[in-house]
């Protein structure tokens, strides 16, 4: 025998010594935050070793079937083929099958792995029909579970129609045991089957797919299971859709928060190379980038603005999807929705014909143009790929007719599709999208259209092989940005460990793509629906903070109103010529930005912007641009917070306001919103639940809309732990504070006042005994509690304020004097109160003061775009106008209103979040008092038939912003 083969038998003699001696041992698997200890047959406990959770187990056992055999860990005896810190491994002799069953624990996990792996196999290839990871009996009692599931509330359905509609179903269970403890199970894809009967529990599914050896050893969608402490806080188990009104008391019939923390924690451990830092994404489409040209001088001109204009923002990447007349034709687009044309930078069409290969073939002149040009201004490109564009290198991949992206039939049952359950297409796909990288240095991609139900194969293959491109895409280059769209985003958590982020807003943008919030600004309409669909995100569908997408302002209209013919509604008109290049929301983008920073931060997904229009470039302000790109840099360099970002307060919807906060031990952030036009509260409590872990008092610090404003805390100024901040939030409006630690009092701090300038800002200055506070500015009306904490126990006998003596309480080192600023109150979304007649009808009375007409009249002077008849007919446009608002929750345009002013007849009109007519997309009725006579009070009657009481919020006034003053009343 050679002296190598005596060191082979002398190795397998060690090892199955080892592995016989071990077997009749615990092993342990163990973090610096969790343990899992394993016996002869597997998992036997798994223990959260902070708070000392634990659930035991009887029984661990799996099962896979392959070509019709059920191969099963009861009919064999295991043997321990590897133990290491991190690693334990189980084999199981199945002739001629062997199966390897690995339990892994990293440094980091909360949890412990489960990953099965088809170690020997009769044939080349197999198929594998069933794979059951969890076969659990657990000797903890299991009180009661909770099985998450696919669910799709953006698109108004429910659980059980999620479920009915969507090739998905489970993501795993959720135990709820005895003591307060818990414990959850998945496995890494969103077809899951959860059976529970009693202490027992398996979760499946079933790939049916075919393996071939020469891929590898075929190996199951990794298993997780972790301990934890409940909070006994649900959430309810589903969400009210953001149009209506919510009642008072929702059940608690959902997840608990510990579950959604947990599973979401153990989805952040297998992200592949999450960016490190905040990115930014400005969408061409939004501007509809489609219409330009690039092929002429004249489109590359055109778009270079809008390059120019994101560069200047500080967006770093750019979704390039303009027409190019040199390289596509639009009507030779073979997809569904005839966007082919704008596909792979303008060589789509090329590309799916197979007459153009990225790896060799030259760029065209009108493609390397651009790409040039975005380098130098330092924005990369991104390109707008669709996977199940029938490609014509190959034809065993096509497939004819569908499904689409709810399971719905479309219209064509010819339509062809590339079938992403094909392994010649994932090869080809990973092939044409690297070569595409590396010759054109573009910075991404927008994956659309990946449709993953056509006919030919399950919906499991098609994920899979899906899953299998963009994760070689994202191991190829970790730094490339991968922005999901279509179907990708209502496969769940597990479907997004490549991509930089799934769907912005959950579903298309389209104005006619969604039921709006009502609201007359489109960007708060879209800002709304941003903050509804990543509240779903992160509670519903544990996605990580780190993959949640922004989006900021909207997208612009495409179709236009044909005249309508025979009484009937006008029908639509989808525009490829130049259409709507103008379409800023002045006074809507700033709550839109906070918005999708405050719950999407680490990808601010940008939209329209004014670049196209002249008139919007030219008066687009540095002030303006300077605001939105500071606030893209406060993302980078608030990294950390944004990384912690918590919901806060209730789900988005009318009724509510709700919340963000991001903070890390005792500093960081709230983002509080109103998103109803009515004045509503925010209560919120600086303790755990806002993520405040450290500290006992704190400051609170308005960043916007009032900067530097210190929030006081009545007798004291100083916040403690455990103390309720009660906030009133102006009808649409966005406020963000900084909590920071107290600290000690070197300089007197100002409380509850605001500036008219950052170059003046309130001060407070001791002379002798008399204290002078300066600079304190307000609400025209508004009263206010000013306070001053002074250091240490210094004297005061007099207080002014903005030079006025006034009278003044002391509570230890704090002062306070209540003042009342000059002016009649005329608030942001100023509400008109309404009382009803005998007639049934209702009443009112306001008076519109001048300094409101002459804030009109000062935006028309800073804005000053020369409008046209058809601006006119989007309510967030012309934002010199006084507009009067008729607000209902899930109204529509049937409805009838009419109304007198002063007895005489005032028209009232339908408002729409889309710029034309489309019943889905009507937010309300309103009018334009920007004629009004200022400083008398006005009666409005209202006859209004087709909205009940329960619907109709009130009317109120839009267009105006807060205002400050320095004078006070005596």
């Amino acid at each position: 025998m050679s002296r190598t083969a005596n060191c082979y038998s002398a190795f397998f003699y060690l090892l199955s010594g080892f592995c016989v001696v071990a077997s009749a041992q615990t092993v342990e698997l163990r973090s610096a935050i969790a343990k899992a200890e394993l016996g002869p047959r597997g998992l036997m406990s798994v223990t959260d070793t902070a708070s000392g959770a634990r659930i035991d187990l009887s029984a661990d056992e799996w099962s896979i079937a392959l070509n019709g055999r059920a191969l099963r860990s009861e009919d064999a005896k295991p043997v321990l083929r590897k133990s290491t810190e991190d690693e334990v491994v189980y084999e199981y002799d199945l002739p001629p099958y062997r199966v390897q069953v690995s339990y892994r624990m990293k440094p980091g996990w909360a949890f412990v792995s489960k990953q099965l792996r088809v170690a020997a196999a009769p044939a080349q290839s197999f198929t594998v029909d069933r794979v059951v990871p969890w076969e659990l009996k657990s000797r903890t009692p299991v009180q009661s579970d909770f099985v998450p599931s696919v669910y799709v509330p953006q698109f108004g359905a429910s659980l059980e129609q999620s479920r009915k509609s969507l090739p998905g179903k489970d993501y795993g269970a959720f135990l709820r045991l005895d003591g307060g403890r818990g414990a959850f199970l998945t496995v890494q894809n969103p077809f899951l089957a959860v059976q529970r009967e009693g202490d027992s529990v398996s979760i499946s599914y079933e790939p049916e797919m075919e393996w071939q050896s020469s891929w590898g050893e075929f190996t199951s969608d990794i298993a997780c299971m972790g301990a934890y402490r409940l909070t006994g806080t649900r959430n309810p188990k589903e969400m009210v859709t953001e149009w209506h009104v919510v009642a008072a008391d929702l059940p608690a019939d959902g997840m608990d928060k510990a579950e959604v923390e947990a599973f979401t924690a153990c989805v952040r451990e297998f992200l592949i190379e999450p960016a490190p830092a905040p990115i930014s994404v400005l969408v061409g489409w939004t501007l509809n980038d489609y219409q330009i040209d690039a092929g002429t001088a004249e489109g590359r001109e055109e778009y270079k603005r809008i390059i120019d204009t994101a560069a200047e923002l500080g967006i770093q990447t750019l979704l390039y999807a303009p027409g190019n007349s040199k390289t596509a034709e639009r009507t030779k687009s073979v997809d569904t929705w005839s966007w082919e044309y704008v596909l792979w930078l303008g060589m789509g069409q090329q590309i799916r014909k197979d007459q153009w290969q990225p790896a060799t073939d030259p760029i065209p002149p009108s493609v390397s143009e651009m790409l040039d040009y975005a380098k130098q201004k330092h924005v990369g490109l991104l390109a707008y790929v669709y996977p199940s564009i029938p490609y014509e290198k190959d034809s065993s991949w096509i497939v004819q007719g569908g499904p689409g992206m709810h399971g719905e039939s479309f219209t064509d049952p010819k339509a062809k599709y590339a079938t992403l359950s094909s392994r010649r297409l994932q090869d080809y796909l990973i092939e044409k999208l690297i070569a595409f990288k590396k010759r054109a240095g573009v910075a991404g991609y927008s994956f659309d259209y990946a449709f993953l139900n056509v006919p030919g194969s399950g919906s499991y293959a098609q994920w899979y092989g899906w899953r299998r491109v963009i994760e070689t895409i994202r191991k190829e280059f970790p730094s490339i940005v991968i922005d999901g769209r279509q179907s990708y985003q209502v496969y769940g958590p597990w479907s997004w460990l490549a991509g930089s982020y799934p769907h912005p807003t959950g579903t298309d943008e389209q104005p006619e793509s969604f039921k709006p919030y009502p609201d007359l600004h489109f960007d708060r309409v879209s800002a709304d629906r941003t903050r509804f669909v990543n509240y779903w995100y992160k509670n519903y569908q544990f996605a990580p903070q780190e993959v949640i997408p922004g989006y900021a302002t909207h997208q612009t209209e495409r179709s236009r109103n044909l005249p309508a013919v025979d009484g009937r509604r006008p029908q639509a008109e989808m525009m490829y010529t130049r259409y709507r290049a103008r379409d800023w929301d002045y006074l809507g983008y700033k709550y839109s930005f906070l918005s999708s920073i405050a719950t999407g931060g680490w990808n601010n997904v940008v939209d329209m912007i004014p670049a196209r229009d002249p008139e919007e470039l030219k008066n687009f302000s540095a002030a303006d641009k300077a605001w939105i790109g500071d606030w893209l840099k406060w993302t980078v360099e608030n990294k950390e917070y944004l990384r912690h970002t918590r919901t806060i307060l209730q789900q988005p919807a009318m009724g509510h306001v709700d919340g963000t906060a991001a903070i890390v031990g005792d500093h960081g952030f709230l983002f509080l919103f109103n998103p109803n036009y009515k004045q509503l509260s925010a209560d919120l409590v600086l303790d755990e639940s806002i993520g405040l872990t450290a500290g006992q008092s704190y400051l609170l610090k308005e960043i916007y809309p009032f900067a530097g404003r210190v929030l006081g805390k009545a007798q004291s100024g100083v916040w403690d732990r455990g103390d309720r901040v009660h906030l009133a939030l102006d009808g649409t409006s966005a406020t963000v504070l900084e909590v920071t630690p107290a600290g000690d009092v070197k300089d007197p701090i100002v409380f509850n006042a605001a500036a008219v300038s950052d170059q003046a800002p309130p001060r407070a200055e001791l002379s002798g005994t008399s204290l002078s506070i300066t600079h304190v500015a307000g609400q025209p009306g508004s009263t206010q509690s000013i306070g001053v904490l002074l250091r240490g126990d210094i004297r005061v006998s007099s207080v002014k304020v903005n030079g006025k003596p006034q009278a003044f309480t002391r509570t230890g080192a704090y002062v306070e004097a209540q003042v009342r600023f000059d002016g009649e109150c005329f608030a942001q979304a100023q509400e008109v109160a309404l009382s009803p007649r005998q007639d049934g009808d209702l009443e009112g009375s306001f008076a519109v003061p001048q300094r409101i007409l002459d804030q009109l009249g000062a935006r028309k002077r800073a804005w000053p775009v020369p409008w046209t008849r058809e601006d006119y007919e989007s309510t967030w446009l012309v934002p010199e106008r006084l507009l009067l608002f008729v607000q209902a929750a899930d109204g529509n345009d049937s409805a009838s209103l009419t109304a007198t002013l002063d007895d005489k007849a005032l028209a009232f009109q339908p408002a729409y979040s889309s710029s034309r007519i489309d019943a889905a997309s009507f937010v309300g009725f309103y009018t334009d008092l920007s004629r009004i006579a200022p400083g008398v009070r006005h009666t409005i009657k209202l006859h209004i038939s087709g909205i009940g009481p329960a619907q109709l919020q009130g009317i109120f006034f839009d267009n105006v912003e807060p205002q400050l003053t320095e004078s006070m009343r005596p």
